[in-house]
């Protein structure tokens, strides 16, 4: 589904209250309301990511653009798609940085996916255990001992599941992994054959023929209020997030239309001169808000691709009153490029 699909107002109202416009219409704000305060509460940071208390946030469309597959991608992968996010940074020209989307054949997902899914609790359980025990074994390689970064709650692993000996599941998604990545590296190849992900003296570290993009990888499982402040990763490298389950998805009724998704925290919404594509993006509305924010729905076989040095943060799920809690948890896995440098922001593409 198209990001611009989840903020129609229909997604706000209650199913029950469809045929009363007023109801409809009253639902619609409150929910608006919540959004607005939920989202706006997550995204003003602290710490190091932490804006002035005068920050407002408005949701992020940017237009889509289709990337063909090599031939070799083909094999796993189904898309390719690109998004142009407007840089926190003030100035002018307006910066973006560009995001990528991958999505996996659904026969490769739907294995990889269960596999992952089994490892994902058999390792949440042992760390479980873990806790319980008078001797508390700390997090490290091998160990199924929870870490805690910017996690509030849930169970985040140690960040070895891409380690020679790790699992089939963990080494399948590697290659995939991998596969995106180069497929990225290809586009930024400039007219003297060289990537700006291995620049300059740099271009030794590109992976030959079979090799690898050395990476880095752990678990995520999350229950509905379990959740990630806003935090970057290497500000020079690419980073990834793939998606295994989502737990229990959006539907209409739900409070909250982020609730369970990635929000990458961008900059102001850009001027319609500044707009990439053309007149066929949308037009900003005149809110004039300090941030924008581009919500990602944790969809299963989806991975996206970017710089680490964008902001994002992760919503808990808000669940309407009287539904219950999901037993399946929300699962995904973060990748931490070691090698391999994102562009620096660039301004608008024609």
């Amino acid at each position: 589904m198209h990001p611009s699909q989840k903020h129609s107002p229909e997604r706000f109202s209650r199913s029950g209250d469809a045929c009363d416009p007023a109801a409809a219409a009253e639902a619609s704000d409150l929910c608006s309301s919540y959004r607005c305060s939920a989202v706006s509460t997550l995204l003003a940071g602290r710490g190091s990511t932490k804006l002035p208390a005068t920050s407002t946030f408005e949701p992020l469309l940017p237009r889509a653009t289709n990337v063909m597959l090599s031939g070799a991608a083909t094999q796993k992968l189904s898309t390719h798609t690109t998004y142009e996010l407007p840089c926190e940074q003030a100035g002018e020209p307006q910066l973006f940085d560009m995001v990528h989307r991958f999505t996996v054949q659904r026969r490769v997902a739907l294995s990889l996916n269960a596999r992952l899914t089994k490892l994902a609790e058999r390792k949440h359980e042992l760390a479980t255990t873990c806790e319980m025990r008078l001797v508390h074994t700390p997090p490290g390689p091998r160990s199924n001992a929870g870490v805690v970064k910017t996690n509030k709650g849930g169970y985040q692993s140690y960040h070895d599941l891409f380690e020679d000996g790790s699992p089939k599941a963990c080494r399948e998604l590697r290659d995939l992994v991998n596969i995106a990545l180069s497929e990225i590296v290809a586009l930024e190849v400039d007219a003297t054959g060289q990537s700006s992900s291995y620049p300059g003296d740099e271009a030794c570290l590109h992976p030959g023929f079979g090799e690898l993009h050395p990476s880095y990888a752990w678990l995520n499982v999350n229950r509905p209020s379990d959740w990630n402040t806003v935090h970057q990763h290497d500000v020079e490298r690419w980073s990834a997030v793939y998606f295994v389950s989502d737990g229990e998805p959006n539907a209409p009724g739900f409070p909250c239309p982020e609730s369970g998704h990635m929000l990458f925290r961008c900059g102001p919404k850009p001027r319609p001169a500044q707009l990439p594509g053309g007149l066929d993006t949308p037009v900003p509305s005149s809110g004039a808000c300090s941030h924008s924010y581009m919500s990602v729905a944790p969809l299963p076989g989806s991975m996206w691709i970017f710089p680490g040095s964008v902001p994002h943060a992760v919503m808990h799920t808000v669940l309407p009153s009287g539904v219950k809690e999901p037993e399946q948890p929300r699962i995904s896995i973060g990748i931490n490029f070691q090698d391999a440098r994102s562009p620096p922001p660039h301004t608008v593409l024609e």
